[in-house]
């Protein structure tokens, strides 16, 4: 009211020249609702902003926040001008601010209780023209003529209220002198009729009414309204209804001071109307930008949720609205009672591991206090878990189970997972594993349906038996669109260009937007030249608007990743902490970046992603190089940033090195294998960079390996110590410490073996020479067991027999070392060396039992599984079928508990067992293929291909169609040249007739292994032998057959069953004319009997005469 000024504490403040004036202004206009920033430019430069409009607003608004609050401590929220995304407010209580608290009680004049109180209290507050100085700008203009009409409003409240309570004379002067002001205004003319009425001066109203009558129709050429009509029938009538009713009681004064600044503002503040013609925010109520377009999809999710169902997947490409929507499902929720713990996925590098969950779980912890056995998801720094890491990683996952049970136990709970195609495997492994633990707790999911991943589709498979709401969020409808431009910009689009928006944006809801703020801050005429084609090219024209500095500042914020950390962009950018601040805060209004609780990130990914492209490589990694200097001072146990920013830079590799291992064995605690092998990765490679020394590479590496065998990855984790060999073998001649050394990387390859930890066959002989020379250099103890176990499986089924005696002394030693985990390993590797004979199944027995009774002493979940299953292949080999069901049935569980998908995998071929002893061969090829597919991805160095082609084999053996098979075994020989492949190609050769060439292939068939493919590969010799006409080969199968007489071939591999090996002993016996065929046949119909073979049953029996 009149000149703009405000007081601090009792004394003006300086609120700068014009234009900073205005800002304050306008933002009063708005009455606390947002203007946003383009608003303010257009209306404090009408026509045509300058190019730096928009520092200058933020200079303006720099300025007048420490006019209005000069104690409040630097980088601290302002309290009174605030930002509020894409433009400012002011944070007033209605009687901070004399316009506003006039308009207050003009509305609680109409009360007539109060009405004449608050008129005068509000007429008090009129110093005169409303925005006065502002009068040539065109807001101003309408804003004083609005709140002009106000005053006339009180004026009237005011002079109604006096006729009311008798005080009619005092009101007679005030409303002639604003009839003559203000003559075609009827109200007024009708209320000074009614008080000449009612002081007895009935003839002047009879002639002040003549007057406006006269005045109305030479200036309008109108009559008087119902109004003026209906007193002047009544004045003429004297009607009773003109005598003033009884006074009402007097109303308490009103304050008309003004309240101190810095307060909230009230309720009455908040509900009150905006005034007409001024800009407000987009958003709702609430401050959160609605949801458009998606109606029907929140609606179908939530009556889902409703009606039971735990999981809703949300997927969609990039701005699709993912966040959003989920965010609509928490807040439908929160409003019945639900709580919310919500985590994110990183979506840059540089995170530590799981943080989705550990991020969540933090919040809940701060609320309610977590269980100790939640350490390793709630500090970066816990040591790492004691024992079977398969182990420990279920306990972990059972207490967060737990522990959100227990939440939900007294609010229903929902668990939100973003950018899950971005989660590393333990975060999706856990997201995957719960459901099942705690049925109670809502999961929601969120990631992008155009960025699969292969972990991703695995856990996405897991929940499948969950059945899921899925919810593809797709482009929006043209409507949906238009709806979106018409809250963000307020120019006015026509239907030409919205329907060029729909088209090029794909209904997009974040390019929509994006272009609707481009729209708003460029103008229809740009939008009709052209649309831009991308989202990155709306964002670059964006972000050209702003100021070089703030530009500057966001591009160097991107290298930070989405989150802003205001403290290390300071030490970064090198520059004033205002300057930094204030390109902030033009990214916060301009909507690039938002801010809540913990602090300012951009506003989506895209956004970072399109400022960190136009930075040149050189550029990123100079910057790189900076933040990594801050984190070192600012966040020096953040290893995984330190990490990332390190290697990035491409500098100091040293630190790059400790950081990365650091934040590697970080993950190891949560079991993040998979990260903490990238992280190996990243440190050996910078390692060699820097040219390190052998025996810190070396450690590395045995890091490396070990962590690539607890990821599964069994292949790579070869790969990789083959690749160390050559050092090694230099580390075994030097001292006794680097010999140590060089045990950790040989034996960090050390995996529970059920099949094979290598390509079958292969015996690398420089890797068992170097193994050699390292145990010469070893003392007694348990790395020298660990060693010895290690040449025991490179050895199984070796001839040299070195496996067998090396196993022998690995037992012996881990007995005298006390046992655990360390003797449950030596005797895996004793076992896999016990299939030198028939009679070794009474060995393998004793030795299974006894690895399980140490698994479950010791809580070793992983050789627990592996126990059961192989004295399940030892059932099988003993044809005791229900014995190895029950086995096989709890390694299943066991290796479902700890999550050991290998294991899994393996366990699934005795579904191919069962059927091809059923003689269902069609349905037993096709599990067979089915577990093929499982298996893809897993690390069984092509053991399922060969395992597929038995399963092929016996199925073709027993329907007389071996000639089907000629190609695919001339394959399997020329690829994998051991065991049978050579027989085989050779027996379906002759099959196929082709004599010559299988007795010309038959002349190259190599030993044959000792192991638990013998009995399978003599059967195929034996039976090739005869195909071929070899009497002195059939002579030696026959031979080395007849100790396997009791069992049937394949079941060894628990994969197979192909026929039994007596009817391979009748055949042989039959081509070399040996009186003893007929018995085999006979006990071959016996083998059948009791594997529960009939088909082989009735096969044997036909050979009989």
């Amino acid at each position: 009211m009149g000149a703009l000024e405000a007081r601090v504490g009792g004394l003006a403040a300086d609120l700068g020249g014009t234009r900073q004036r205005a800002v304050l202004a306008r933002l009063l206009a708005a009455r606390g609702r947002m203007v946003p920033v383009d608003r303010l430019i257009e209306d404090l430069w009408p026509g045509e902003a300058p190019p730096r409009a928009l520092a200058g607003v933020q200079a303006f608004v720099s300025h007048l926040r420490r006019a209005l609050e000069p104690d409040r401590a630097p980088r601290t929220p302002a309290g009174v001008l605030v930002t509020r995304a894409p433009g400012y407010a002011l944070a007033l209580d209605e009687a901070a601010v004399d316009v506003w608290r006039f308009e207050g009680l003009v509305a609680r004049a109409a009360d007539p209780a109060e009405a004449r109180a608050c008129a005068e209290a509000a007429l008090a507050l009129w110093r005169g023209p409303a925005y006065a100085e502002f009068a040539d700008l065109p807001w101003a203009e309408a804003e004083a003529a609005r709140l002009d009409a106000l005053r006339l409003t009180a004026v009237e409240r005011r002079a109604a209220a006096m006729l009311d309570d008798g005080s009619a004379a005092q009101a007679l002067p005030d409303l002639e002198a604003y009839t003559a002001e203000h003559p075609l205004r009827e109200e007024l003319w009708r209320l000074f009729a009614l008080g000449l009425y009612r002081v007895g001066r009935q003839a002047d109203a009879l002639a002040a009414l003549r007057k406006v009558r006269t005045l109305l129709d030479d200036e309008l050429g109108v009559d008087p309204g119902p109004a003026l009509q209906r007193l002047e029938h009544d004045i003429l009538r004297q009607d009773d209804g003109l005598t003033p009713v009884a006074p009402p009681r007097p109303s308490p004064p009103v304050r008309t001071g003004l309240a101190p600044t810095g307060l909230a503002q009230t309720e009455l503040a908040q509900t009150e109307l905006a005034p007409t013609g001024l800009a407000q925010d987009a958003s709702g109520q609430d401050g959160v930008e609605p949801l458009v377009g998606r109606e029907d999809e929140v609606a179908g999710a939530l009556a889902a949720v409703r009606d039971g169902r735990r999981i809703v997947l949300v997927s969609g490409e990039a701005g699709a609205g993912k966040t959003a929507f989920a965010d609509r499902i928490c807040r439908e929720l929160e409003g019945e009672g639900w709580r919310r713990a919500q985590g994110r996925t990183p979506e840059v590098d540089g995170a530590p591991a799981a943080w989705a969950w550990a991020e969540l779980l933090r919040a809940l912890h701060a609320v309610r206090p977590a269980p100790d056995a939640l350490a390793p998801m709630l500090d970066d720094a816990a040591p790492a878990p004691q024992g079977d890491p398969s182990v420990a990683r279920f306990r972990l996952h059972r207490a967060i189970g737990a522990y959100l049970a227990e939440i939900a136990a007294d609010a229903p709970l929902v668990v939100v997972l973003e950018d899950l195609h971005r989660a590393d495997t333990e975060t999706l492994g856990l997201l995957a594993g719960l459901p099942e633990r705690v049925p109670g707790v809502l999961f929601v999911g969120t990631f992008r349906s155009t960025e699969p991943s292969e972990p991703l589709a695995d856990a996405l498979a897991a929940l499948a038996r969950h059945e899921p709401v899925r919810v593809a969020l797709d482009g929006l409808r043209p409507d949906a669109v238009a709806e979106i431009v018409g809250r963000v910009c307020r120019r006015e689009v026509d239907p030409g260009t919205l329907a060029a928006v729909a088209e090029r944006t794909a209904g997009n809801p974040f390019f929509v937007r994006e272009t609707a703020r481009l729209l708003d801050a460029e103008g229809p005429d740009a939008a009709l030249r052209e649309v831009p084609s991308g989202v990155g090219d709306v964002l670059r024209r964006r972000v050209a608007r702003l100021p070089a500095t703030a530009a500057t500042v966001l591009r160097t914020a991107s290298v930070l990743g989405r989150e802003v950390d205001a403290e290390v962009l300071m030490r970064v950018c090198a520059l004033e902490e205002d300057a930094v601040l204030d390109a902030l805060e033009a990214a916060l209004i301009t909507g690039l970046i938002t801010e809540d609780e913990s602090g300012p990130r951009f506003a989506h990914v895209l956004v970072r992603d399109t400022l960190y492209g136009e930075l040149s490589r050189l550029r990123r990694a100079r910057v790189h190089g900076r933040v990594a200097d801050a984190l070192e001072e600012l966040r020096p146990a953040d290893s995984a940033a330190l990490a990332h920013h390190h290697l990035a830079a491409g500098t100091r590799l040293d630190r790059a090195v400790v950081h990365a291992s650091r934040a590697a064995a970080a993950a190891e605690t949560r079991f993040a294998h998979r990260a903490a092998v990238d992280l190996w990765e990243s440190a050996l490679e910078a390692h060699t960079r820097i040219d390190g020394d052998v025996s810190g590479r070396m450690e590395l590496m045995a890091r490396l390996v070990r962590a690539l065998v607890l990821s599964g990855d069994v292949m790579k984790a070869r790969i990789r110590r083959e690749e160390a060999v050559p050092a090694l073998a230099e580390l075994a001649g030097a001292g006794p410490a680097d010999a140590e050394l060089a045990a950790r990387v040989l034996t960090a390859f050390d995996t529970p073996m059920l099949w094979a930890n290598r390509p079958y066959g292969l015996r690398d002989d420089g890797l068992i020479a170097t193994m050699e020379a390292v145990l010469e250099r070893l003392p007694r103890g348990e790395t020298r067991a660990r060693l010895l176990t290690s040449i025991a499986l490179e050895l199984d089924g070796d001839d040299s027999g070195r496996g067998g005696l090396a196993a022998e002394e690995a037992v012996a030693l881990a007995r005298d070392l006390g046992g655990g985990e360390v003797l449950v390993h030596a005797l895996n590797g004793l076992f896999n060396n016990r299939y030198r004979g028939a009679a070794d199944v009474t060995a393998r027995e004793e030795i299974g039992r006894e690895m399980l009774a140490l698994a479950e002493r010791h809580s070793l979940g992983v050789y627990a599984a592996l126990s059961h299953l192989s004295l399940h292949q030892n059932a099988c080999c003993r044809l005791d079928f229900a014995a190895s069901a029950e086995l096989h049935a709890r390694g299943v569980e066991l290796a479902r508990r700890y999550e050991l998908p290998l294991l899994l995998n393996l366990s699934a071929w005795r579904g191919c067992l069962v059927l091809t002893l059923d003689g269902r061969f069609e349905e037993a090829a096709a599990q067979a293929a089915a577990v093929v597919q499982g298996m893809a991805g897993t690390s069984s160095f092509g053991a399922e291909s060969a395992i597929a082609w038995c399963v092929r084999f016996a199925v073709m053996f027993a329907q007389d169609r071996l000639p089907e098979l000629v190609e695919e075994s001339e394959l399997l020989w020329l690829n994998w040249p051991h065991g049978a492949a050579c027989d085989a190609y050779a027996l379906t050769l002759a099959a196929a007739g082709r004599a010559a060439e299988a007795r010309e292939v038959f002349t190259r068939i190599p030993p044959i292994r000792r192991d638990y493919l013998f009995d399978l590969h003599m059967t195929i010799r034996a039976l090739a032998a005869v195909a071929v006409g070899d009497a002195e080969t059939a002579e030696d199968a026959y031979r080395l057959l007849l100790p396997y007489a009791d069992g049937f071939v394949g079941t060894f591999t628990t994969a197979v069953a192909i026929c039994p090996v007596p009817w391979v002993l009748g055949e042989a016996a039959s081509f070399l004319g040996l009186p003893e065929a007929e018995g085999h046949y006979a006990h071959s119909a016996e083998v059948a009997r009791r594997a529960g073979s009939e088909f082989w049953v009735r096969r044997s029996l036909a050979r009989l005469p």
